[in-house]
């Protein structure tokens, strides 16, 4: 029963929802971080250590239930108990599995197996802490255990607590340090801790056990990429697609990288691979959406944008990014309804209101552009260094309003 990390932090991606400030300007919201792979399924231990008949689970369970009623041996019920347990978790009956664990541990308290695999159980309801005391236990009972000092390190990750993750983990590794698994959750607790040189170096290892695995190339990928090595994340994500090349997150964050290097054709063709792998995903169309506008095809930004809305009409950014591309087309009627949806959702962005006063100076109304001037700069002062450069907004230009909201005067 030897487990890989969930964290960190999951299959979790980060959106990359990039709000057009202003005419050919981006705003980018809080960087967040890309996302590592995914753990897989908890593996248990080998055939010798499940009930006889374990293909059968339902049967087998029939058996050691009538065998439990004529065992009179504590130790021989514990064992029967940790068997039955297994049965019950291979058909997912969570609670009988734990209620027969429970009974073996208590019949046999130096059971570690039955200890690492109540663990899993109350893992698998989410209950850390104590999956954490059962891992434990099984750690206290038999030290060179790798098993349970990796699981006890998994619950610790889970919990946020890196620092005794690695140490467990470390422990792990003193009875099997060439394990793949170890090294990968070693890589993981690491990013926790936001060492990602000590990351990359752990999810080498890992890859040296286990070259094939996509995975453990995705979260390298990840790691390579916080530390700023956006070539050598790049290299990683796609090896990652060479093993698993239907991996839609992959693909996404690849396709995340590409943008951010300025390389707008590879950028989109790994969204399309995104999109069609998982054609509902929004953020894979508002992005594209952006690579289109980088691209100065407006028209097919405004199809992505489009479809973005669609399936998520609550996102103010995208109403807003739809909202520029129709400004940029000169579309402003449309252009003035999409910001007028997204200041709705969102009535504390400066960038919004901003928007909206170059559409409605595009359409000659004044008062309007002023009002929403005003309210751009009040959320955000800044603003007055950027907006005398904004063409739209020359028409202002002998306006003594446009100059008080500046704080200057006009120039003679």
């Amino acid at each position: 029963m030897h487990r890989e990390s969930d964290k960190p932090p999951g299959r979790a991606r980060a959106r990359r929802s990039i709000q057009k400030s202003v005419e050919g300007l981006q705003a980018h919201p809080p960087a967040a971080p890309l996302s590592e792979a995914s753990a897989p399924p908890t593996e248990r231990v080998d055939g010798a250590n499940r009930p006889q008949g374990a293909g059968d689970p339902a049967g087998a369970i029939v058996r050691l239930d009538l065998a439990l009623r004529l065992e009179t041996d504590p130790q021989s019920s514990a064992r029967i108990c940790k068997q039955l347990g297994d049965a019950h978790a291979e058909l997912g009956h969570g609670e009988e599995a734990i209620a027969a664990y429970s009974r073996a541990v208590k019949l046999d308290p130096g059971m570690a197996q039955a200890w690492l695999a109540l663990g899993m159980a109350r893992e698998k309801t989410g209950n850390l802490d104590a999956a954490a005391a059962c891992y434990g236990r099984a750690a206290e009972i038999e030290p060179m255990m790798p098993e349970a000092w990796n699981n006890l390190g998994v619950a610790y990750d889970m919990m946020g607590r890196h620092a005794e993750a690695l140490e467990c983990f470390a422990r792990a590794g003193e009875s099997s340090p060439e394990s793949a698994q170890i090294w990968f959750n070693r890589g993981n607790a690491c990013i926790g801790l936001g060492d990602t040189d000590a990351a990359v170096a752990s999810f080498k290892k890992a890859l040296h056990a286990r070259p094939d695995d996509s995975r453990i190339w995705y979260n390298l990928a990840y790691a390579f990429s916080r530390r700023g090595d956006l070539e050598p994340a790049i290299g990683a994500y796609r090896e990652a697609l060479r093993l698993a090349p239907s991996d839609s997150p992959t693909w996404y964050n690849l396709a995340n990288l590409y943008f951010d290097s300025g390389r707008f054709p590879p950028a989109i063709a790994c969204y399309h691979q995104a999109l069609a792998l998982t054609p509902a995903d929004f953020d894979a169309w508002n992005n594209l959406g952006n690579c289109w506008v980088q691209e100065e095809d407006l028209e097919e930004a405004i199809r992505c944008y489009s479809h973005a809305v669609e399936m998520r009409p609550d996102s103010a950014s995208s109403w807003n990014n739809l909202g520029h591309a129709w400004s940029r087309i000169g579309n402003q009627e449309r252009a003035l309804s999409c910001f007028k949806e997204a200041i709705r959702l969102e009535e504390e962005q400066a960038a919004y209101y901003l928007n909206r006063s170059l559409a409605y100076a595009r359409l000659g109304f004044l008062e309007e552009t002023l009002s929403d001037l005003r309210r751009a700069v009040a959320l955000n002062p800044l603003l007055v260094d950027l907006i005398p450069s904004l063409k739209p907004l020359e028409l202002l230009s002998e306006d003594p309003r446009f100059h008080e909201l500046l704080g200057g005067a006009p120039s003679a």
